[in-house]
């Protein structure tokens, strides 16, 4: 059985601030749990259709990660992400 790093309720905390994301500043934004190079979703809405630019990988700590599809100031977005997590802090593995 696959031990769950995050918990429900801090899963559904990071889809509501990938929906927030997308109202604020109109981008879809996913989270993924850093697992050495790879990077597995977890939560959050991904694009709904094909984008020309790639998306942009941000490394908010030692496992958790944002990605950014879409145009859009990722300084601003990713600033707003942490000012959000802030609020409900994962626990410790």
């Amino acid at each position: 059985m696959v031990r769950e790093t995050y918990t429900s309720e801090f899963l559904e905390k990071l889809t509501c601030i990938s929906k927030e994301v997308k109202e604020k500043f109109g981008v879809a934004v996913w989270f993924a749990e850093i697992l050495g190079r790879r990077w597995s979703y977890i939560a959050g809405e991904k694009a709904e259709e094909d984008l020309f630019l790639p998306p942009e990988r941000v490394q908010l700590s030692d496992r958790l990660g944002v990605v950014i599809e879409g145009e859009a100031n990722v300084e601003e977005i990713v600033r707003f992400i942490k000012e959000r997590l802030q609020i409900c802090r994962p626990p410790e593995p």
